[in-house]
């Protein structure tokens, strides 16, 4: 009975090893064709596509980085300041979009830590308010208030400024304050006793006992919103017009070489785009990938 009950798992394993096997072919194939076509000569490229050559749409022959030099040199957007004409490089649009990914994650991390800090640790009636109002938000959609955001941002001089995008970033409003709720409700008292009993202030119970360790959770969360604002172009768009982020000048970087003839071109500058959040991912892998787990009492 055992062995049948052994040899039924073997064949389990090996059934789930080939779909993950298959899942992961399908997901790195796609990188490795644009991989490939981005250092593709274009001319190559276009004879392959009339001769309805799929192996000259594969592979490659030689390798190129001229696709990478047009990408660069191509990859740029206009802006009218003062009946001027100004162009921002891709160094600039990197600029301003480390300024907007990385403030606004910052902030959009920090404030649903705080609140929910708040909220998890003091038992005050407030703090369900607060709970309460966060689920009903996630709940019903709300729809067609931007006309009336932008006019409350242009009110108050914050429009067109990186601090007023960090303003409307600061919001508790959604799932990451659930996240920290959840993380800052199983700590146990002890650690906060312990802390008063030493003479420690709120503040430094927070920052000194409580939040390290959260670390994990708040670098996890950070690392999201800074690639989810790193690949965000709508939002500068609207309320940073005159910044343009790498983001927006991907999509005017699209729009110039849209015909498919130039599709190595136009993947060598997507890869160029992607090189930030590779270093990001590659430098921070294990944080993201981390378990949220905390613990720390003994005996």
């Amino acid at each position: 009975m055992m062995k049948k009950i052994k040899r039924n798992i073997k064949i389990s394993y090996v059934i789930l090893f080939v779909i993950l096997l298959v899942y992961t072919v399908s997901l790195l194939t796609p990188l490795l064709w644009t991989l490939l076509t981005s250092f593709k000569n274009v001319d190559d490229w276009n004879w392959a596509l009339v001769q309805k050559d799929k192996s000259g749409i594969v592979w490659t022959k030689s390798f190129e980085f001229s696709n990478y030099i047009e990408a660069y040199k191509k990859f740029y957007v206009e802006r009218v300041r003062g009946g001027l004409n100004y162009r921002f490089y891709i160094t600039d649009m990197f600029l301003n979009s480390v300024l907007y990914a990385g403030g606004c994650g910052l902030f959009a991390t920090l404030t649903p830590c705080l609140v929910a800090y708040l909220c998890a640790r003091y038992r005050y009636k407030f703090g369900k308010v607060v709970y309460t109002l966060v689920l009903i938000t996630m709940a019903i959609p709300i729809v067609g208030n931007l006309p009336s955001e932008i006019q409350m941002v242009k009110n108050i001089g914050l429009y067109d400024n990186v601090f007023g995008l960090y303003v409307l970033k600061a919001n508790f409003l959604g799932m990451y304050f659930l996240i920290f709720y959840a993380q800052f409700k199983m700590l146990p008292q002890d650690y906060t006793s312990a802390a008063e009993i030493d003479g420690a202030s709120e503040f430094r119970i927070m920052v000194q006992v409580i939040w390290p360790l959260a670390i994990g959770t708040m670098t996890t969360v950070f690392l999201l919103n800074f690639i989810s604002f790193w690949n965000d172009y709508q939002i500068p768009m609207i309320y940073w017009d005159s910044h343009p982020v790498a983001a927006f000048g991907m999509l005017e970087y699209s729009r110039k070489t849209g015909s498919v003839a130039a599709t190595p071109r136009k993947l060598a500058g997507i890869l160029i785009m992607a090189v930030p959040i590779l270093i990001v991912f590659g430098i921070f892998n294990k944080k993201i990938m981390s378990n949220m787990s905390v613990g720390g009492i003994k005996g």
